[in-house]
């Protein structure tokens, strides 16, 4: 009979995205999930989250993005008012890669999905 690992502590912690209350290199890899959006400063939630990303970390983001497609990305730019006043504060028609890149991690590749809608971000922190 093999006996099982037990699985690593989970501790939620709610804490402000701009100055969170962990250690400079403290995470192996970051999820974050349709947040940069509704982020007052989604570049300074950004360098926070380069700051506790260990170097060689991964961070993983599946984020709202404005579309490369000429007229889908032109009604995003021409509705992001209304929407943002009406989902919660959603900007759905942010640069996810240049906001990635902005915060000095690499980008390793991205998926985008829905037409560009919706854009996979897989980066990296400098080793």
């Amino acid at each position: 009979r093999r006996r099982q690992k037990k699985p690593p502590p989970v501790r939620f912690v709610v804490a402000d995205v701009e100055n969170l209350p962990f250690p400079d290199a403290s995470f192996d890899c970051v999820v974050d999930t349709f947040s940069l959006c509704v982020f007052e400063h989604p570049e300074r939630a950004l360098r926070e989250l380069h700051r506790v990303l260990r170097p060689g970390g991964v961070a993983l983001l599946v984020e709202h993005s404005r579309s490369a497609i000429g007229a889908l990305g032109a009604y995003q730019d021409a509705v992001a008012a209304p929407v943002k006043a009406l989902a919660k504060g959603c900007a759905w028609n942010q640069d996810v890669v240049g906001l990635v890149e902005g915060a000095g991690l690499t980008i390793v590749g991205t998926t985008p999905s829905l037409f560009g809608l919706l854009t996979a971000v897989e980066a990296t922190k400098a080793a």
